[in-house]
């Protein structure tokens, strides 16, 4: 089947993300300009408003603590198993651009990926937009919501739970390593259509930007990046 005529899914985590913060990640998927399937993923406090939705909602009896890992990989494979070709990542305070699956999808038409990445554009915790982000690169980091899988990457999604514990927390390096050693083409977008609210001081820092209240302290990324490199031998960096 060509990519452009795949069947998209977008896989949503969520925990207790207010509903409205939910409703305009949800909108941004109806919003695609090619169809999508939006599954949300309840990490242990699901949302009845959300049954209503046109959505696939799955619901976890308990959360799972590993930053949504899980239930990526559950309602991966929910998708799949209902018979969707190509599946990405959208967490719950983020949104897409309208033609976000669509370059995607072109991109995957066009080069024969069976992965592709984009860039992102930084959001304030109100939505305002910040600007590009500086530490996009598809040879060291690509966000979690900007990676779109094709059916030939689908067993790398494994990897999500197969992680150590302490990588949830660069899940996305991690998950690019993989990737990049799996030898599959992937292409890259140099283009910002993710839009990622940010909630941790430190990119605010990075951008010269005053931290409003209510971000969190920037977690301590250097101590799974040190585990991994004792671990595997090698730097994600």
């Amino acid at each position: 089947m060509s990519p452009l005529q795949a069947r998209v899914a977008v896989i949503t985590p969520y925990y207790k993300e207010p509903l409205a913060v939910l409703d305009q990640c949800h909108q941004s998927v109806l919003s695609q300009t090619i169809p999508c399937l939006h599954v949300l993923v309840a990490d242990g406090h699901p949302r009845p408003r959300i049954n209503q939705w046109s959505a696939e909602h799955v619901r976890l009896p308990r959360s799972h603590g590993d930053i949504g890992s899980t239930p990526r990989l559950i309602g991966s494979y929910h998708a799949i198993g209902l018979g969707v070709d190509v599946v990405t990542f959208l967490d719950a305070d983020n949104w897409y651009a309208p033609n976000h699956i669509a370059s995607a999808l072109a991109a995957m038409e066009q080069s024969g990926a069976a992965v592709v990445s984009t860039s992102r554009t930084l959001c304030r915790l109100d939505g305002s937009v910040m600007g590009p982000c500086p530490i996009t690169d598809p040879e060291q980091f690509v966000d979690t919501n900007a990676l779109v899988f094709g059916r030939a990457a689908f067993p790398l999604l494994h990897h999500w739970v197969l992680m150590p514990e302490y990588g949830h927390l660069i899940g996305d390096r991690i998950m690019l390593h993989h990737i990049k050693a799996s030898g599959l083409p992937r292409q890259h977008l140099n283009q910002g259509s993710v839009f990622y609210r940010c909630s941790k001081e430190g990119l605010y820092r990075q951008l010269g930007e005053a931290v409003p209240d209510g971000v969190q302290p920037r977690p301590d990324y250097d101590a799974s990046f040190k585990k991994w490199e004792l671990d595997h031998n090698q730097t994600l960096l």
